[in-house]
Formats: structure tokens, C-alpha cells, sequence
């Protein structure tokens, strides 16, 4: 019995479609607009590419000049230490001295990748 009933309503049912030519135009549309997205991701992903690869070379080019000169950063920082007075906290810091230097030489490694990084992602994004 149920069954008569839903076989009555379902044959009743006979919506209206769009045009074929609207419904291609709007699916053409709808690809275009994806395919536009997959650029800009494609886009995006190259220049942030470049812009690791940039932020990384900076970084170990910097770091590995930073570390040539850590003989002249400990002279420098030793001579700074004995001139000041005995209760400051650089002169409790003396034994670990070529630690602070080490310190000094990632900081310096790691800001001038992350602004090599930053430089290269401002440059590379299109002007609107």
C-alpha cells in the first residue's frame, strides 16, 4: 500500500531543469575559477620556495662568517668583561664565555635568515 503511494508521488515528480547552456556556462565558470586558484597556490609555492632557499643560504653564509670571527667576538667581549665591575653578571658568565659567543653567532644567523626570508617574500609578491 505504502508502496502505491511513494510509485504515485515519484512519477508526480517531475522538476524543471535548467538549460544545458546555462549549466555549462556556470560549470565552465566554476573550473576556470579553480584552475585560477591552482595558479596562485602554484605561484605562491614557488616564491615561498625561493624564499627558504634564499633564508637558508643567507643564514649559513652568515653563520659561517660569524664563527670566523669568533676569536676576535671572544677578545672583544673579554676585554669588555674586564672592564667592568666585579658584581656585574658578565663576570659570573666567565666560564662559559665561548657558550654566550656561540649564542651570539645562531642569533645572528637566525635574524638575518628570517629577514633574508621576510625581504624575499615582500620583493617577490605582486604589486596590485
Amino acid at each position: 500500500m505504502e508502496d502505491e503511494k511513494l510509485k504515485t508521488l515519484f512519477t508526480d515528480f517531475d522538476p524543471e531543469l535548467p538549460p544545458d547552456t546555462r549549466f555549462m556556462s556556470r560549470l565552465r565558470r566554476n573550473m576556470e575559477s579553480v584552475e585560477l586558484v591552482k595558479q596562485q597556490n602554484a605561484r605562491a609555492f614557488a616564491i615561498n620556495k625561493r624564499a627558504v632557499s634564499l633564508a637558508l643560504a643567507v643564514g649559513f653564509i652568515v653563520g659561517f662568517l660569524s664563527s670566523r670571527l669568533m676569536p676576535y667576538l671572544t677578545a672583544v667581549i673579554s676585554q669588555w668583561q674586564q672592564s667592568l665591575p666585579d658584581d656585574t653578571l658578565l663576570n659570573a658568565l666567565t666560564g662559559y664565555l665561548p657558550l654566550v659567543v656561540w649564542i651570539i653567532i645562531g642569533g645572528t644567523s637566525a635574524l638575518a635568515a628570517l629577514t633574508a626570508y621576510d625581504l624575499t617574500l615582500t620583493t617577490s609578491r605582486p604589486r596590485r
